[in-house]
Order: C-alpha cells, then sequence, then structure tokens
C-alpha cells in the first residue's frame, strides 16, 4: 500500500514537472513571438493606427498576410491550398502583398509557395527588393518564374512596366523605394551584389548603353521633351551600372580597358550634361 502511494507520488511528479516545463516553453514562446510583433509594430510607426489600409482587409487576409510576414509556413500553405475565395494580392497599410512581406522578411519558403499562384502581382518588385537586400536564393527562386522565361522582363524597368499598364512593378506610397528607370540588373550592379549580377548576366540581362546625348531619335527625343532631369537620371543610372567593379569585371573581357573608356566617357558628359557633375 506504501509502495503504490509513493508510485503514484512519483508519477504525479513527473505529470506536474512535464506539465509545468510544456507551460514555460509555450510561455517563453508566447512571450519571444509578442516582442518580435511588438519590434515589427514600433518600426512601422504611429501611421500603421491611423491608415486605412488595415480596414479593408478581411480576418482571413489579415491572417495570411501575417502569416507571410512572420514566416509560418503551414498556414500560408493551408491557407493557399483551402481557402478558395482568398485574395493573394491583398495589401497591408504600407500596401504590400504576401510576396512583397515574404521577401522582405526573407521567408524562402512562402516566396516560393506564393510565386505559384497564377495572377500573382508585383514580381517585379519582388525581385527589386530582394536584389536590393542580397537575397540570392530568393532572387534565383524568383527568376524562375513564368514571367522571366526566355529572358522576358529582365530589361523592364518600372517606368516601362507603367505604360504597359500592368501590376508587374508597384510603389510604394511615396513613390521613393526605387528609381522608376532601374532595371534588376542595374540595381544589382549598382549593390555590387557579384552573385546577382552573374545570375543575371547568365540569364541574358545587360545593361544597355545610353544613346549620346545629341541623339534625335524618337525614344530619346519624346524622354527628353517629357522630362529631361528624369531622362538623365535614367542615363546616369545605366552609366553608375556600367562603371559598377561587379559589372564590368564579369560582364567585360578587358574590365581595365572598358573602365577608362567608361571614364573618359564620363568625363565629356559631365561637361554637357549638369546633372553628371552633380553625381560624379
Amino acid at each position: 500500500m506504501l509502495q503504490d502511494q509513493r508510485l503514484a507520488k512519483i508519477e504525479h511528479d513527473i505529470f506536474s514537472n512535464k506539465y509545468r516545463g510544456n507551460e514555460n516553453r509555450l510561455t517563453h514562446r508566447r512571450q519571444t513571438v509578442l516582442r518580435e510583433k511588438g519590434r515589427r509594430l514600433a518600426n512601422r510607426g504611429p501611421a500603421y493606427m491611423f491608415n486605412d489600409h488595415s480596414t479593408s482587409l478581411s480576418i482571413e487576409e489579415e491572417r495570411f498576410l501575417d502569416a507571410a510576414e512572420y514566416g509560418n509556413i503551414p498556414v500560408v500553405r493551408k491557407m493557399l491550398e483551402e481557402c478558395l475565395s482568398l485574395n493573394v494580392n491583398c495589401v497591408d497599410y504600407m500596401g504590400q502583398n504576401a510576396l512583397q512581406l515574404a521577401v522582405a522578411n526573407e521567408h524562402l519558403e512562402i516566396t516560393e509557395l506564393l510565386l505559384k499562384k497564377e495572377n500573382l502581382s508585383r514580381v517585379g518588385d519582388a525581385l527589386l527588393l530582394a536584389i536590393s537586400k542580397g537575397y540570392v536564393r530568393i532572387v534565383e527562386a524568383i527568376l524562375n518564374h513564368p514571367a522571366f522565361a526566355e529572358g522576358k522582363r529582365l530589361a523592364t524597368s518600372p517606368s516601362q512596366s507603367e505604360l504597359q499598364q500592368d501590376d508587374f512593378y508597384a510603389y510604394d506610397e511615396d513613390g521613393t523605394r526605387f528609381s522608376h528607370d532601374v532595371t534588376p540588373i542595374i540595381l544589382a550592379a549598382h549593390c555590387q551584389e557579384y552573385e546577382i549580377v552573374h545570375t543575371l548576366l547568365r540569364k541574358g540581362a545587360r545593361i544597355e548603353r545610353p544613346h549620346d546625348y545629341f541623339c534625335k531619335c524618337t525614344e530619346c527625343s519624346q524622354k527628353q521633351k517629357h522630362d529631361s532631369f528624369s531622362h538623365s537620371r535614367s542615363r546616369i543610372n545605366a552609366y553608375k551600372g556600367l562603371a559598377s567593379p561587379a559589372y564590368l569585371s564579369l560582364s567585360s573581357e578587358d574590365p581595365v580597358m572598358t573602365a577608362l573608356e567608361l571614364s573618359n566617357e564620363l568625363a565629356v558628359l559631365a561637361n554637357i550634361e549638369k546633372e553628371f557633375k552633380v553625381g560624379r
């Protein structure tokens, strides 16, 4: 009898310790999640509380965007498979969709799940975002999207996409995340991302050399007439990419000679275009 009581007490103690251990782990995990969520909310700033974007989201969409942002792979996978009415292109208070949130937080698996969906918007913006952060594996995953098949879209800038009236690119509310004239390989060159530049070159992407300043072709004439400053800025961005060590070393058979030629060309342009003097 006494032995049975001792065994019962031992079992009770083991169960209690196990329960307390599980409870402590759950509490710690909950606190970690809340702390991380609080940090991200703080980074969003006070505008989060007063922005109208969040009010237009359904509970399902809010859960979906949160899962994409915080890397909850099972929830994202389940919602993509089971929620037939889910709008995968819904946006949060900052105008960012699930793909952008997943890329921004370096969630490769979620990015790959989202890229399988048809009619996914802002794929181009997600690519530029991944390039700017140096997320090589995410860049490679996005480049496998059908939108980039046969090298299509690799030479497209946000401004060119805007003319096509599609949602391949998107801008922040203040429109300042990426220059409207920058292409994926120009951005990669600006960021000195050697591995990404190499990947884009293998895909067939190139930085086109700007036309002569006095070029009177239809394209140059229209750009100069419409917005001369934006035209000069696009030329500066292109030359900056061409002169990038990452692009020079990977795209030219003789990087030193190419660098000298570019230096002479830019010296001449600095005397013609005032904007080039500021950019030097």
